[in-house]
């Protein structure tokens, strides 16, 4: 039996609406397409990307686009109003200089990257936040490398609407305006107040004067609106060649605005060729909400991946992980310092502690200096030994994951008291055994929960710990209580690497 259509209808922004429609064949993506034909509009371009269809028409200033997904049976319908993108032409000078990437190092985690063509013009990605040293490193940066007396940036692309990615812009157009060209601007922002659709755009942090979409996002495009430059909108399934690089939108708000009301899901992901190889830059995305791995499967292989989300994860690690197998990626960029990535977040997340230790790549390079790698890149002979120094390292510092106490006795209240210590980002489930002299005694499976960076003292037979939550366990902490008087030792198994003290003894044993 044929699965019921269900159809979406969301408005983008102002501009752009988008009807995507669930259980779709492929019969009604030509349907729709001998529609639009009947109706008047320009069939422009028809392509495909592995298994996908991507058809483009035109009828005065508006733009349509079709696609469709075979693997996953939908139908997107974008429909643009006043659309620049068949106006797009790609002017490319001489050979001039090796391409680049530059990976910016920032004063707190975000993503700025400055892709150098041959012709020596720039492709920036996001900036990071406000802050005056990151746009000046980013100027620093284009005036460093670039052949012509003012920097010429061919395209500033913006990948989503959060402060660590985009807000750098206006920083950087406050105090560089004139020392620079600007010859475009490339996004596709949700509305600075659609908050239906994403209700954390007016959300304010308090770490932060205002970092809010709905301020900011009006402010940038005040910015981009004065420097006269255009915009383009980009869209899933559309090609831009800027310079010698061929920029294929394999991921857009197109994709997840009717799946997700979370704005890393609206990140641009753009599969990118350039000097000999091709990069993937994801931003923020969540491979579960795209569905990039069921859509694209091995057309998804690349030299360089941007890894999605600075390493801590959008989205399912089950997604993700099943994303990379395809990637196979070579050198990955992680826009976060060596704190961020070994020691308290990044490779305690499942998707990229998989990527860091079982897919075999030749180099992580994370954003602790500001790095260029000159394309093709050939990875740095110790990369692989550096990962393993480093990840090995962060595990490390941040504590062990089996601790085990000796010589204490229930007969004193405080030998069952002890501390937590949690040094990472992430919540862990401390798993408590006790062994006694007599092992029917023994008492297993006390569970504790410990939150991230966090300072806790428990008794580990109180009311902080479940001694009960198996179905069946015949040696819980209900069953069997603990007897008086009675010598007992201690074992404690994290999720995460942890540091367990006690006031009065020292550990017997602990391990990673």
């Amino acid at each position: 039996m044929t699965a019921l259509k269900k159809y979406h209808h969301n408005k983008i922004n102002n501009n752009t609406t988008v009807l995507t429609v669930e259980n779709a064949e492929f019969e009604d993506f030509l349907t729709r397409c001998e529609a639009l034909r009947l109706d008047g509009y320009e069939e422009i371009d028809r392509r495909n990307i592995a298994q996908n269809t991507y058809v483009s028409y035109r009828k005065g200033d508006e733009g349509v686009f079709l696609n469709y997904y075979p693997s996953v049976q939908e139908l997107a319908v974008v429909t643009e109003k006043e659309c620049r993108y068949f106006a797009y032409h790609n002017e490319i000078g001489g050979k001039k200089v090796q391409p680049s990437i530059t990976q910016i190092h920032l004063v707190d985690f975000g993503m700025s990257y400055v892709i150098r063509l041959s012709d020596g013009r720039f492709i920036i990605l996001d900036g990071g936040r406000e802050y005056l040293p990151d746009a000046r490193e980013l100027y620093d940066c284009l005036k460093r490398d670039s052949v012509a007396p003012k920097p010429v940036i061919a395209a500033w692309i913006m990948t989503h609407p959060h402060s660590d990615h985009y807000h750098c812009y206006m920083t950087f157009m406050d105090h560089f305006a004139d020392e620079v060209v600007i010859e475009k601007y490339m996004f596709t922002f949700p509305e600075h107040d659609d908050v239906d659709h994403y209700p954390t755009l007016i959300k304010k942090d308090p770490r932060f004067e205002d970092n809010s979409p709905f301020t900011n996002i009006p402010r940038m495009l005040e910015r981009m609106h004065r420097s006269g430059a255009p915009i383009y909108s980009p869209h899933t399934g559309q090609r831009y060649i800027i310079g010698d690089a061929v920029c294929d939108i394999i991921g857009s708000i197109d994709d997840t605005i009717h799946r997700s009301q979370n704005i890393n899901a609206t990140s641009v992901i753009i599969r990118m060729e350039l000097g000999g190889q091709v990069i993937l830059w994801c931003a923020d995305a969540a491979f579960s909400e795209t569905r990039l791995a069921e859509k694209y499967g091995q057309y998804l292989k690349s030299d360089i991946l941007q890894v999605p989300h600075h390493g801590f994860q959008s989205g399912t690690a089950e997604a993700e992980i099943k994303g990379y197998r395809y990637i196979k990626p070579s050198v990955c960029l992680l826009p976060v310092s060596d704190y961020n990535a070994y020691t308290v977040f990044c490779a305690f997340k499942e998707g990229t502690k998989f990527l860091m230790q079982d897919m075999d790549i030749d180099e992580m390079i994370t954003g602790d200096t500001t790095r260029t790698l000159l394309l093709p890149y050939t990875p740095a002979p110790e990369g692989k030994n550096v990962l393993r120094r480093n990840y090995t390292a962060g595990q490390n510092s941040a504590g062990a994951r089996t601790w085990i106490y000796t010589g204490l006795n229930t007969g004193r209240e405080e030998d069952l008291v002890f501390q937590f210590i949690n040094t990472t980002h992430m919540p862990t489930m401390v798993n408590i055994e006790l062994f006694f002299e007599e092992k029917d005694r023994n008492v297993r499976h006390i569970k504790a929960q410990i939150p991230p960076l966090s300072y806790k003292s428990i008794c580990v037979v109180g009311g902080d710990v479940d001694g009960d939550f198996m179905y069946f366990n015949w040696m819980s902490l209900k069953e069997r209580g603990v007897p008086e008087n009675a010598n007992f030792a201690i074992r404690f198994i994290s999720d995460v690497p942890i540091v367990v003290a006690h006031k009065k003894y020292s550990a017997t044993y602990y391990s990673g």
